[in-house]
């Protein structure tokens, strides 16, 4: 088919201008100073990144001082800097901090009016969080409709248009649908269209063109509702009427390197006139991966062009959905310094919908030379070739908006465009980057290259819980990784994608988020239960290719409680310590939360600090066991709810309930404000709970009926609560540091009860035959190397005389709050500041013979291993524990260095003859742990650690009357810490 035609022709016509010599055709020479040809944001643009940069291009150059610029915002000024492109045509100036969500902000530059711009300044709007305050994430308290694209004079409503929705609040995904959601045609039949969505945008993509003329309308149902449960509120039907595109053109334009043999950052690469960074770069800057990841992007795109004639004001186009661009292998370098050891492969990005936007006339300036406009939304998938980085990595962005200029080059059209991607790495932290956009037409378009044929459907590159059953738990979602994006209409549950309980349906909630497909079960997944994952080649990906079909089987660890079910408990809350406080102990006018509150009140150990939590940040807890969300009852005025945030005075007295919202998983609650903590104020969080059995009132409980235990340092019954778990916090500055949660997997007590049961592992002997037990992750080897008084010999797991190796350990249960800080230049490594973790441990068998007689067993019942806070300058324990994470060159491997002081308690144990023993507040300092760092093919992060020096114990039962000497030998401890799942439950 022929290209070059009247369209193209007419598109040229439209964009060029001055002669078409060797030289660049636009003639800047004879303009007005000052004039305005192009700006990102545009004027007036809504939703803009809090971390984009605004850019100004002039009809010539201009070389203004940075101190006649101003960005003005809600607060005033903002601190920027200012630097040049193509000449000082074009005048960059970045914020040094990201910008306040949902604000306007407005640019002006003293002693020149911005011509073309209204009052002579460049105003946006930025965008809503994705995460935090909830204040932030939201435009109103009523859900409708913020924004709509196409819209408007400028944005002609097309027959091949995508409709792209902007709403004022996240939404409940779960509630979006083709039934809520819908495009009908003039007899009330639902149109057949791709639905995306993704927090506060839906983008609603027709499969085929719509008919020219024809009346269509946009239907929004009531059942449409937020993440916070608000029902939609605005227009429920949409009149629209597209335009015809007929005649159309395909124009191929070539998406190209920066420089081929370059890498982005590199000298003397190609760099975008309107931003000064090198073209066709996707950068990615975060803490976890510094700022210099980026990856280069290349291709052909194929745009169809709308009838130029009948739209000289905006001609319309699109890039068709299934497009795809290709970028180079990148090294995955942790905060920009230390290698993970793998490279990411080839990265991809599919275009989920048809692209569509507008070459429009030059918004500023009538200049007969003034650049083109360029608008395109994009929707769009990342994907990379290592599973790793697939896992941690792959995921959907939608629109994506690309504002540009377009001119003509040689008789080339040549589109610059800026943008802000902002992907999130390793499901924690989301990066942000600044996309400078450039594709230029070729000059033959006759002999233009074809579009590349796709032969190969997606095939399965990582699951999850794949190989590691025994890190997976209830409320995980099954995560299939493909190597390529599978297009969402041919996921259909129960038909090309099934999950079964030994040959039962298990119904499920599913999203695609890359070429990561997530299933939620409706129900958490059972212990011990066997489970199928099958789909089929009905699933397709963007071109049509079939799947390479898969079934896989898993069973869930067995979590028998023949020895009886415990109380949940937590296993870490942020922030704070996860004990109920002593409340004659607190003193918060001078920042001391008290201490825990114990059985043993004059042995507890170490006064707890009252800890800060950034505005930006939620509450989060983690417990032991499934938690009933009935039970989880938000208070709405002080003393009420078994889950409430009070703001608080010195005293500890509660002035008034902070308006907040509860978000369950299985086994993890996050509570986030209304509004960002203030900075010095005191709070408090309370999980109410009671000193008894059952769950009647406002108590926290799991699944089982079974009340939150809050003290364990009370020595409780197995089925009884605990007071009250009240922590003050004192709000502060948002922070930018990475908050990483994780837990004790694989761990041998599945169940949580305390108790090693016959159906969980224990240490075992490797190699085969050789005598040798290492310690099993989580879990803690004890040895007997000395004894005295009364004491004449003693053994752990079995008799006197006898040998037992694999019964010698005490397993782990628990979990430990990071917060990843940065690089650290004097010394080399990555600074993870930790929060002291509370570890409880299984019940161990201690055999003694005193006085020459064997007694009986004494089990030690479960222990608690508290961690330490760091002293201070006084000397007082209130700082977090700190942490590094270094790069081994000679094992090629990232290693974790820790050292962990501990207080060791044994509130349940029964000394012989009633005596008294010291297993309350034991000190255990000085806990040296090392080990490395790795991924799992799925991205998940696992940290590794052994105990680098023996560790002694010293019983005393009676004083000195009978004594243990205990030690936990040079790798007896074995601590493996992992992140949750990449993506979240659906």
């Amino acid at each position: 088919m022929m290209r070059i035609s009247i369209l193209f022709a007419a598109a040229l016509v439209l964009i060029a201008c001055g002669d078409s010599g060797s030289k660049r055709t636009v003639d800047y020479s004879g303009n007005t100073s000052g004039q305005v040809f192009y700006s990102y944001p545009a004027d007036g643009q809504t939703q803009v990144s809090v971390h984009a940069p605004v850019v100004v291009q002039f009809s010539e150059a201009r070389n203004i001082a940075p101190a006649n610029i101003t960005l003005a915002g809600p607060d005033g000024p903002v601190e920027v800097d200012v630097t040049e492109a193509d000449e000082w045509r074009s005048v960059i100036v970045t914020p040094r901090e990201a910008l306040a969500f949902n604000s306007e902000y407005t640019l002006s530059v003293n002693g020149v009016s911005l011509t073309g711009l209204e009052d002579g300044t460049l105003s946006f709007t930025t965008a809503s969080a994705q995460e935090g305050p909830h204040v932030e994430q939201v435009l109103s308290d009523e859900l409708v409709i913020s924004r709509r694209m196409p819209f408007g004079d400028d944005q002609p409503f097309m027959d091949f248009s995508t409709i792209h929705l902007q709403f004022s609040q996240p939404l409940d995904r779960t509630t979006v649908d083709n039934t809520t959601v819908s495009l009908k045609d003039a007899r009330g039949n639902r149109v057949a269209a791709t639905l995306l969505v993704d927090g506060t945008r839906v983008t609603l993509d027709p499969k085929n063109d719509l008919t020219p003329g024809s009346e269509y309308t946009l239907q929004l149902d009531g059942a449409l509702t937020s993440e916070t449960g608000v029902a939609y509120s605005g227009e429920n039907s949409i009149t629209l009427i597209p335009q015809d595109s007929a005649p159309r053109e395909t124009l191929v334009l070539e998406v190209m390197a920066a420089d081929p043999t370059k890498e982005c950052n590199a000298s003397g690469v190609m760099l975008s006139p309107l931003s000064g960074d090198p073209i066709n770069c996707v950068p990615l800057i975060s803490k976890l991966l510094g700022d210099d990841t980026s990856a280069k992007l290349s291709g052909d795109v194929f745009a169809e062009l709308g009838f130029i004639p009948n739209y000289p004001d905006a001609a319309p186009l699109r890039i068709r959905k299934g497009s795809v661009l290709k970028g180079e292998s990148l090294d995955v370098l942790i905060v920009g310094e230390l290698p993970a050891s793998f490279d990411s492969g080839e990265v991809t990005v599919s275009f989920l919908s048809d692209a569509s936007g507008y070459l429009s006339v030059a918004p500023y300036s009538t200049a007969h030379e003034a650049p083109r406009r360029v608008q395109l939304t994009l929707d769009l998938a990342f994907s990379t070739a290592d599973s790793r980085a697939n896992g941690a990595f792959t995921q959907t962005l939608l629109q994506v908006e690309l504002v540009g200029r377009a001119i003509v080059v040689d008789g080339r059209m040549v589109i610059d465009a800026l943008g802000v991607v902002e992907p999130d790495v390793l499901g924690l932290e989301t990066a942000f980057g600044v996309l400078s956009f450039h594709m230029e037409s070729y000059q033959d378009q006759v002999n233009a290259p074809e579009p590349e044929v796709d032969i190969t459907g997606p095939g399965l590159q990582s699951w999850q819980p794949g190989d590691y059953v025994d890190r997976f738990r209830p409320g995980d979602p099954v995560v299939l990784n493909f190597d390529e994006i599978p297009n969402q209409d041919t996921i259909i549950p129960g038909t090309t994608v099934r999950l079964t309980q030994q040959g039962a349906q298990v119904p499920f909630q599913w999203r695609l988020d890359g070429a990561s497909l997530v299933l939620t079960p409706d129900a958490p997944l059972e212990f011990g239960a066997d489970y199928q994952v099958v789909f089929t080649d009905g699933i397709q990906d963007l071109s049509g290719n079939p799947a390479n079909p898969r079934t896989l089987d898993f069973t869930m660890v067995d979590a028998t409680t023949t020895s009886g079910a415990r109380t949940p408990y937590t296993t870490t809350v942020y922030p704070g310590f996860p004990c109920a406080i002593n409340p004659g102990s607190e003193n918060l006018a001078n920042g001391i939360q008290g201490q825990c509150v114990s059985a043993y009140q004059d042995d507890v150990g170490d006064f707890l600090p009252v800890p800060p939590l950034p505005a930006n940040r939620s509450i989060e807890v983690q417990f032991s066991r499934n938690i009933d969300p009935d039970s989880m009852k938000l208070g709405s005025a002080c003393g009420q709810g078994s889950v409430r945030v009070e703001k608080i005075d010195t005293a500890g007295n509660c002035l008034d309930v902070v308006p907040a919202h509860l978000t369950l998983e299985t086994r993890k609650l996050t509570i986030t404000p209304q509004q960002p903590w203030e900075d010095g104020t005191l709070y408090r969080y309370v999980l109410a709970s009671h000193e008894r059995a059952g769950c009647a009132g406002d108590v926290i409980c799991s699944q089982d009926n079974m009340p939150l235990q809050t003290a364990q340092l009370l020595g409780p019954d197995a089925d009884e609560g605990g007071p009250n778990m009240a922590i003050a916090f004192t709000g502060a500055p948002p922070s930018d540091n990475v908050l990483l949660p994780l837990r004790n997997l694989p761990k041998s007590d599945v169940n949580a009860n305390f108790e090693l049961e016959d159906t969980e592992l224990k240490a075992t002997e490797e190699p085969p035959g050789s005598g040798l037990y290492p310690s099993p992750t989580n879990a803690a080897k004890l040895a007997v190397t000395d004894v005295g008084g009364l004491v004449t010999a003693a053994n752990i797991g079995c008799n006197i005389n006898d040998t037992c190796p694999a019964d010698k350990f005490t397993y782990l249960n628990g979990g430990i709050i990071a917060d990843i800080a940065g690089w650290d230049e004097a010394e080399q490594a990555l600074k993870v500041i930790l929060y002291p973790p509370v570890l409880m441990t299984t019940n161990t068998s201690v055999y003694a013979q005193i006085a020459g007689l064997v007694s009986p067993n004494v089990p030690t019942e479960p222990l608690v291993m508290r961690g330490r806070y760091e002293e201070d300058e006084s000397g007082n324990r209130t700082q977090p524990l700190i942490g590094w994470i270094r790069y081994d060159e000679e094992e090629d491997q990232l290693m974790f260095e820790l050292t962990l002081d501990l207080l060791l308690d044994a509130p349940e144990m029964e000394a012989p003859l009633g005596l008294p023993f010291n297993l309350h507040g034991y000190p255990m300092d000085d806990l040296q742990l090392l080990g490395p760092v790795d991924f799992l093919a799925d991205g998940r992060l696992v940290i590794s650690l052994l105990s680098m020096a023996d560790q002694n114990i010293d019983v005393r039962i009676g004083g000195p009357v009978a004594t243990i000497d205990l030690q936990l030998p040079t790798g007896g401890v074995n601590l493996t810490f992992q992140s949750g799942s990449i993506k979240k439950p659906q």
